[in-house]
């Protein structure tokens, strides 16, 4: 890793740090909905469109913020959720107008689980989103 290379990790490593303090206080003392306004964070909760199977493809320019996104979030003292991944991720690429999307669905052993993920144009940054049917799919539509 060059000077340059290690220099531009220190920087976002430091602002996804104060990112994330934001979230936790903003999970901690209010709704998702609320928290997501105050990232500036699309969050869908309504629609019924199922995730795409093709997963979107970022920038070069990404790749050192969302490392320095996974850094944090996997070494954060309230568990590395998708969540908390999400909401850090998606404020630090909000130029690429990311929605957070949370789905469910039930486990072969019949117990229910959620996740939470990001879509890019449409297109989910995360490969297994597919595998979940949107939460307003499973709510009605309703949020």
């Amino acid at each position: 890793m060059t000077a340059r290379t290690a220099a531009r990790l220190a920087v976002e490593l430091a602002r996804a740090l104060a990112t994330m303090t934001m979230i936790e206080a903003g999970l901690r003392t209010g709704d998702l909905p609320a928290t997501c306004r105050r990232l500036r964070l699309r969050c869908d909760l309504a629609s019924v469109t199922p995730p795409a199977a093709e997963p979107a493809v970022l920038p070069r320019s990404t790749r050192t913020p969302v490392l320095a996104c996974a850094l944090v979030v996997s070494r954060w003292p309230a568990g590395d959720t998708c969540l908390r991944r999400c909401l850090l991720v998606g404020r630090r690429l909000r130029g690429l107008d990311p929605v957070l999307r949370i789905g469910v669905r039930r486990e072969p052993d019949g117990r229910f689980s959620a996740h939470s993920w990001l879509e890019i144009g449409g297109r989910p940054l995360d490969p297994v989103a597919s595998r979940y049917a949107a939460l307003g799919s499973a709510n009605g539509g309703r949020a």
